[in-house]
């Protein structure tokens, strides 16, 4: 009918739960805050969805304190109610990363140190015990993932579909550092401030958004592991200077 969509084709390995669980988010949000699922094919594994006009990520957007609020309402706005029956992911699913880290590698953490391995499972526990809600998680909310457009002022793309605390959403976005907004900028005094703003619009203690930030970049370092780059060290610089601020 004339309607620009958007076709995303997953590999026939990795397509199914995924897709599944993307699928299932945006089914629930239904419009609201994220992009619109028009169709989809189960057996050629596409999604068909809305396309976001203008689409400019708010990573290319100059004000990182601006961007902060923006990101914190779009997260807000994504949160639904866990559904009785779903095939959502637990954010437990992540943290448990670190135990499939040791059966593979001996016991050990390596290359990751044991000490902030240890500091985001610690952590996490201690963040899931004095958890008071659970919420559909989009768990992968950054700079790079909320785009202008038309029908509302912005929409999220890419939700992964995961479920827990609400603090384990600030960690995708405090990862990040895109240069328009953030080049030339101490990345300490960034963390003070997006701090600051979070705790605000979510409503949130500014330790438990920090504590949440370090668990997510000690996950991130486990991702990166096998990265040539070794960007898995960034990571944990990252974590350390989060640490600093508790």
């Amino acid at each position: 009918d004339g309607q620009e969509v958007i076709l995303k084709m997953g590999s026939p390995i990795q397509r199914l739960e995924n897709e599944k669980r993307e699928c299932h988010a945006l089914q629930l949000c239904d419009g609201d805050s994220a992009v619109r699922l028009l169709d989809l094919d189960d057996e050629l594994g596409t999604l068909m969805l809305e396309r976001a006009r203008p689409g400019v990520p708010l990573g290319m957007c100059p004000d990182d304190g601006e961007n902060t609020r923006i990101a914190t309402r779009m997260m807000k706005a994504f949160w639904q109610p866990l559904p009785p029956d779903h095939d959502f992911q637990p954010t437990a699913y992540e943290i448990e990363g670190f135990t499939r880290l040791r059966e593979k590698n001996n016991g050990t953490t390596d290359p990751l140190p044991e000490k902030w391995v240890m500091r985001a499972e610690t952590l996490y526990d201690e963040l899931m015990a004095t958890s008071t809600e659970t919420v559909v998680l989009h768990a992968d909310l950054h700079q790079w993932n909320i785009l202008s457009a038309e029908r509302e002022p912005w929409l999220t793309i890419d939700p992964k579909g995961y479920f827990g605390d609400p603090g384990y959403e600030v960690g995708a976005f405090l990862a990040n550092y895109p240069e328009a907004s953030c080049k030339g900028r101490d990345r300490g005094k960034l963390d003070v401030r997006r701090v600051e703003i979070m705790a605000e619009e979510l409503d949130m203690p500014r330790d438990r958004i920090i504590k949440w930030g370090l668990v997510l970049a000690v996950i991130w370092a486990r991702w990166d592991v096998d990265s040539p780059e070794e960007s898995w060290r960034e990571d944990i610089q990252r974590a350390e200077v989060l640490d600093r601020l508790l």
